[in-house]
Order: structure tokens, then C-alpha cells, then sequence
């Protein structure tokens, strides 16, 4: 017993020295890290193509294009989520998404625009922007949470003594840099991925990254650890940062692998 106290409160001084200012949102930062990763990974010319049709230099610079819109009047009908049915663990296109708003069904949609070379250049360009963006969404967890709760948006905890919600936890302190720049931190998350791990999640439909990004709300978002009241415990926050740091890396390989199906003559 003694043991496990020594342990606990080892944890809870390890989880109270981390810069927890450091964790940045899986909107502004998340997504510009997911798109330099998937830019490392760009074949040459799929980058040149980019660049000369739609004059993006770079992807981080488009990252967070889709969440400035929403605030616009006109915004788009899309949906940065799937709510998944409760007690349900992969996603049902009919019954999750009959409107086909959802971020899964989205994903699909852009996809087609962007491979037709005979549409605008102008709604190419939004789907790829659309893409860059939804498909780092996809990879968030708590973005394929239960529809009940709206992705863990109605459950309160705490997070290093500051009160919030689940989905947020997920969306924004769990990235943490350790003092590394995104650029800096981009480029390690993407040389410390495996040639298997490489070859592994460069497959795969949109609807199987949201049955992985629901599996993983179910087995280790949802299933809360509190050190005292609701906050958080320091083993949750480590899993959940491992976890969160996967995630970006999939995003971006699998961005990367979208772009080079899509865009290669």
C-alpha cells in the first residue's frame, strides 16, 4: 500500500511540473502539425503541382482554413465529427451519418472533387483545403464519440487544476511540445515512425481511421482516471498524450498518401 502511495504521488509531482500552457488545441496547432507532416511526406511533384495550381507554399497554412469558415454567414453544411450511436463501435454510414454532413462522409465527398480535373479550380482548391483539415479531424478521438454526450463535450473534468470537458481534453491539452517549436515537433513525430508502421497506416478508408478514432474513445477516452474529485489522473494524461501523438502521426501519413493518390499525373 505504501508502495502504491510512494507511486501516486510520484505521478502527481511528475503531472504538476509539466507546462500545461504547452498543451496547444488540436485546431490551431494540431492541425498545422498534422499538415507538416504530411507535406515531409508529399511526393515532389504532388507538392509542385500544389503549389502552382492552388499557390500554396504550405499545408500548415491552410491547416485551420476550415474552422475560420464556420464562422462565416455563408458557411459550409459540414460537420467536423461523427456521433457514433451509443454502445456502438464502428461507424454505420445510415444510421451515423444519413445526411452525409458528417467529417467521414465529408472526407469521401472532397475527395471526389479534388480528383476531377474538370471541376473549377476554385472548388478543387476548397476541397483540398476542406481535406487538410477533416482529415486530421478524423483522427481525433472524441470526434467519433457518442452522439448522447456530443463527443465528450458534456462531461465535465478537470485538467491540472483548471476545470473543462472531455472533448477538449482530447481537442486541446493533450498536445504537449516539451518546449519544441510545431515545426521542431512535426519533424520528430514523423522520423520516429516506423517503415512497418508506414506501410500499415498508409491503408485503410475514411470509414476505418473513424472506426480506429472510435475504438480508441471507447477503450481509453471515455474510461476516466481521477487522482481526487474530476481531475484527471497523470496515467490517463500519459496514455492519452501517446495516443494523441499516434494520432497526428497517422493523420499526416495518411494525408500525405490521400494527396499523392490524388494529385500524382
Amino acid at each position: 500500500m505504501r508502495n502504491r502511495s510512494v507511486r501516486y504521488l510520484l505521478g502527481c509531482i511528475l503531472l504538476s511540473s509539466l507546462p500545461l500552457q504547452e498543451g496547444l488545441a488540436w485546431g490551431p496547432a494540431g492541425h498545422r502539425i498534422v499538415g507538416r507532416i504530411a507535406e515531409m511526406n508529399l511526393d515532389p511533384e504532388v507538392l509542385k503541382a500544389i503549389r502552382k495550381e492552388f499557390n500554396i507554399k504550405h499545408l500548415a497554412n491552410v491547416a485551420n482554413w476550415a474552422d475560420e469558415i464556420k464562422k462565416s454567414p455563408h458557411k459550409p453544411d459540414v460537420l467536423h465529427y461523427t456521433n457514433i450511436a451509443m454502445g456502438h463501435r464502428s461507424y454505420d454510414p445510415q444510421r451515423d451519418c444519413p445526411q452525409k454532413r458528417c467529417v467521414t462522409a465529408k472526407i469521401e465527398e472532397y475527395k471526389s472533387i479534388l480528383s476531377d480535373f474538370h471541376s473549377s479550380v476554385k472548388s478543387r482548391k476548397e476541397a483540398f483545403k476542406f481535406l487538410v483539415h477533416l482529415v486530421a479531424d478524423v483522427h481525433q478521438p472524441m470526434h467519433l464519440g457518442n452522439e448522447k454526450d456530443r463527443g465528450g463535450n458534456d462531461i465535465s473534468v478537470n485538467f491540472g487544476e483548471k476545470q473543462t470537458n472531455l472533448h477538449r481534453v482530447w481537442d486541446h491539452d493533450l498536445i504537449f511540445l516539451a518546449g519544441k517549436s510545431q515545426r521542431q515537433f512535426a519533424r520528430e513525430l514523423n522520423r520516429s515512425i516506423t517503415l512497418e508502421n508506414r506501410k500499415l497506416w498508409s491503408r485503410g478508408s475514411p470509414g476505418d481511421w473513424s472506426n480506429e478514432s472510435r475504438i480508441l474513445a471507447l477503450d481509453y477516452g471515455y474510461p476516466l482516471e481521477f487522482s481526487s474529485g474530476r481531475e484527471l489522473s497523470p496515467d490517463y494524461i500519459r496514455t492519452g498524450r501517446k495516443i494523441v501523438e499516434k494520432q497526428l502521426q497517422r493523420a499526416g501519413l495518411r494525408l500525405a498518401e490521400t494527396l499523392n493518390q490524388l494529385l500524382k499525373n
